[in-house]
């Protein structure tokens, strides 16, 4: 057990190198009067440089965003309880009663930057109507610091609850394992179906009629 965490060790930290030589081939002009870069450049970094389009508006270039597969489920969600950037808290079963999309994201990623504005969109025009809430669990322990959930909240100007996943357990309750990843609750607080990938307004709008 001990050989195997060295090898995954040495194989993560050859896997940094690689690509931090990259970075510094590509930018040591162009950053020169920069000490660093901030995260959001080195994401279009990844994508300009290692062969990956950037991504891009919904209306403008839907066909880089990543994939979304609909896969239809039956059985109860698992309550919890989790702060919110407003520094107040939230239980799942707080909203008994409502049909709840359960989003679970990260500010670093860029299909959940996409799909954002859509849920946002979606929130202010469409949720009250269709007794729907929209709960965003940001999976923090996955982010640099707490503060980028709340520069990302404050960029997209986020309508609904933001819920922060400190420790990530939340996120292993459900099992999450790609982000952006959600999932529709029903009224009686049964999971229906899990959305892998972003969503869009037209898309909420077929599954809360």
């Amino acid at each position: 057990m001990k050989k195997e965490k060295i090898s995954i060790f040495f194989l993560l930290l050859i896997g940094c190198t690689g690509i931090w030589t990259i970075y510094s081939h590509f930018f040591k002009e162009e950053k020169r009067e920069e000490e660093t870069m901030t995260e959001n450049e080195f994401i279009d970094f990844l994508y300009q440089h290692l062969g990956m389009e950037e991504m891009h508006e919904f209306e403008d270039d839907e066909e880089h965003l990543l994939e979304t597969s609909y896969q239809p489920m039956d059985l109860e969600a698992t309550d919890f309880k989790l702060k919110t950037i407003n520094h107040g808290t939230i239980k799942l079963s707080d909203f008994k009663g409502k049909k709840i999309l359960l989003n679970f994201w990260t500010s670093w990623c860029p299909p959940c930057k996409e799909e954002m504005p859509q849920l946002n969109d979606f929130y202010v025009q469409e949720a009250k109507k269709l007794n729907v809430e929209i709960l965003a669990v940001n999976i923090t322990d996955q982010e640099i610091s707490p503060e980028e959930v709340n520069d990302f909240s404050e960029e997209y100007q986020l309508q609904f609850p933001v819920l922060l996943d400190e420790q990530g357990e939340v996120s292993k309750r459900y099992q999450v394992l790609t982000i952006p990843t959600s999932f529709i609750i029903s009224e009686d607080g049964r999971i229906i179906e899990k959305i892998i990938g972003p969503v869009t307004k037209d898309a909420l709008l077929e599954k809360f009629p």
